[in-house]
């Protein structure tokens, strides 16, 4: 990960504080989901009037959306302390930042999965399999949905949850294990 880019590192650092309250600028900081949506309609308007991106915009508001809400969906009661996402984004680098200090993937799934071992376990199976841990609902198709539009755009996604790491870039998918342990998720999208 290239953690010269401040927005990337921001996320990271925020996910290793003690005590993420505070640490976010009311910018950066979606505390509801309606916030996260405005910041979201403000970005698909940037995103379309820059021109070269117009093709794309409407596949990045619906990645970043799917990514942003599932936080919200996923976290309900259960945010560590500061309630909501970080979201930065910078049209020109291309690169778009979501983070939450919630439960991490790995948690999540294994309320309907306990037989999950690892991060990077539960990442590859949030990815490539339709599950979700608001049984008895039918929903779980949202990342392969996110997988798919990142491939077929040859973006590139980031996503950190615990100790793992889900990279998807040229057509490839991989998931490795992380020295250092997320509490929550990250997830860096370049296009």
């Amino acid at each position: 990960m290239d953690m010269k880019d401040a927005r990337i590192q921001k996320a990271f650092d925020w996910l290793g504080k003690e005590n993420g309250e505070n640490f976010l600028l009311p910018d950066e900081h979606c505390p509801t989901r309606d916030v996260f949506q405005g910041r979201l309609e403000k970005m698909n308007i940037l995103l379309k009037n820059a021109h070269e991106l117009n093709d794309i915009a409407s596949l990045i508001v619906v990645i970043v959306g799917e990514i942003g809400n599932n936080a919200f969906d996923h976290n309900l009661g259960n945010w560590r302390d500061e309630v909501g996402v970080y979201f930065s984004y910078d049209i020109t680098a291309r690169c778009i930042v979501i983070a939450d200090r919630g439960l991490g993937v790995q948690t999540t799934l294994k309320r309907v999965r306990p037989e999950i071992q690892n991060d990077c376990e539960a990442l590859t199976i949030a990815f490539k399999e339709i599950v979700t841990s608001r049984a008895p609902e039918k929903r779980g198709n949202g990342l392969k949905l996110v997988e798919k539009m990142v491939l077929a755009q040859n973006m590139k996604l980031d996503v950190y949850s615990g100790a793992g790491h889900y990279g998807i870039e040229h057509g490839e998918t991989m998931c490795s294990g992380e020295e250092k342990v997320y509490n929550g998720v990250i997830a860096v999208l370049k296009f």
